[in-house]
């Protein structure tokens, strides 16, 4: 099961806490407006726009915290539009400031040492990998809800898939699905994520019975959360079209495909999708 899609980011304040509402109040507000205005564009789907504000807030953030979450989240948005080595530069960089302002052990480094994860893996750079997940969730080992440790098993759960060790990736995405639902995330973007790998594993294994109530599971989450053309619907979607050509239903897989390509076309046209 190879990761077919990059999740929509979730939102983490790597060092806001920190800070007094009345400093905060005190700063000029345009790296508020540009990062928080280019978060909402990321997880919209504006892949490019997301960027732009970014760069934006990346000459505004004067302050240690703020530099490391704009380094994260130009990241993401590098990462959404394939342009990887510029990604990676940008998540250790803010890997790097976190550990610095933060320390090595604190649970806010979560994020960061997820998506640097995230990144390596979809270029099949898996050597230290799975430490940075194993890491991402020793961090939030207190937080079993935590998203991050979330996120952290669907990444070991892909590695155990690429090693055939089918029992465990089953067991890992089960046990990330609990989670989600425990901490009351049934809504959730990642929750589809998670969901969808779930039901790709299935159809891999011929378990179709068991896969396409998960991709049913997923659609609802989209239909709620995302925008109808979000590059995460389209490839959810493909999963579906797959399991639907694998159990003999041509003429619903093809339909399903032909959507999916739409809205892929749609974003490519964007510039929004590598």
């Amino acid at each position: 099961m190879k990761r077919l899609f990059f999740p929509t980011m979730a939102f983490v304040l790597c060092a806001l806490c920190c800070v007094s509402p009345a400093a905060l109040a005190n700063e000029k507000n345009l790296w508020v407006s540009h990062y928080f205005t280019g978060m909402n564009n990321y997880a919209e789907g504006d892949y490019q726009d997301a960027l732009k504000l970014c760069e934006a807030a990346a000459q505004e953030a004067h302050k240690r915290y703020r530099s490391a979450d704009t380094h994260e989240e130009l990241g993401n948005a590098l990462t959404a539009l394939g342009r990887f080595d510029e990604a990676e530069s940008h998540y250790r960089e803010a890997l790097a400031l976190k550990r610095k302002s933060l320390g090595k052990n604190n649970p806010q480094l979560a994020s960061t040492l997820n998506n640097l994860a995230d990144l390596l893996y979809i270029q099949n750079k898996t050597d230290g990998v799975e430490g940075l997940y194993r890491e991402a969730l020793d961090l939030k080992s207190r937080d079993q809800k935590s998203i991050q440790v979330c996120r952290s098993l669907n990444g070991l759960a892909l590695l155990r898939n690429d090693a055939s060790d089918y029992v465990q990736a089953e067991e890992l995405l089960k046990r990330a699905v609990d989670l989600h639902e425990r901490a009351e995330r049934r809504d959730d973007p990642y929750t589809a994520t998670v969901l969808t790998n779930l039901g790709i594993l299935y159809t891999n294994l011929q378990r179709y019975e068991e896969a396409e109530p998960l991709f049913e599971r997923a659609k609802y989450i989209h239909d709620r959360m995302l925008n109808e053309d979000h590059p995460d619907v389209s490839l959810r979607m493909h999963a579906t079209a797959a399991l639907y050509n694998k159990t003999g239903r041509t003429r619903d897989a093809v339909i399903m495909a032909t959507a999916a390509d739409a809205i892929r076309e749609k974003q490519s046209a964007k510039g929004d999708l590598y």
